[in-house]
């Protein structure tokens, strides 16, 4: 399960052993810092670029995805990209563009794969920077 939005006050590493003897790590993502506000009763909101006349932290907000052995860069990509686009959307994005293309849709119905397929380039590129900081293999040796 993907959890978004999550705050720290510490800059989170992006690849985080769990240390439970399974080597399962989190992998966070999409990190970023932010200003945020805290009010009486305890809640933090951020506030886009900072906030006039009231005290601010900085803060940091990134999404996590738990991923199991093995560690390589491929099932971190596999792991994100299906808590993202279960088969089962993939699937149907990828007959509506078919259908799109064969004419049985209207031509709209390709654009949804499109993003899903531009997407899933991006995810892959930052899985596969992410992994070549971190000494993370592509994949596991044959």
């Amino acid at each position: 399960m993907i959890q978004t939005g999550l705050l720290s006050t510490e800059q989170p590493s992006k690849i985080q052993p769990l240390n439970n003897g399974q080597m399962t790590v989190l992998y966070n993502y999409d990190i970023e810092e932010v200003q945020t506000i805290t009010s009486e009763s305890g809640t933090i909101e951020v506030v886009p670029g900072g906030s006039e006349g009231q005290e601010t932290t900085t803060m940091y907000r990134y999404s996590c995805v738990r991923v199991e052995y093995p560690i390589t860069a491929d099932n971190i990509f596999a792991t994100l990209l299906s808590e993202k686009y279960p088969a089962k959307v993939e699937r149907k994005l990828a007959n509506e563009y078919e259908s799109a293309q064969l004419g049985i849709l209207p031509v709209d119905h390709k654009k949804p794969y499109e993003d899903f397929l531009r997407e899933r380039v991006a995810i892959r590129a930052m899985v596969d920077a992410d992994c070549l900081e971190y000494n993370i293999p592509i994949d596991l040796p044959a």
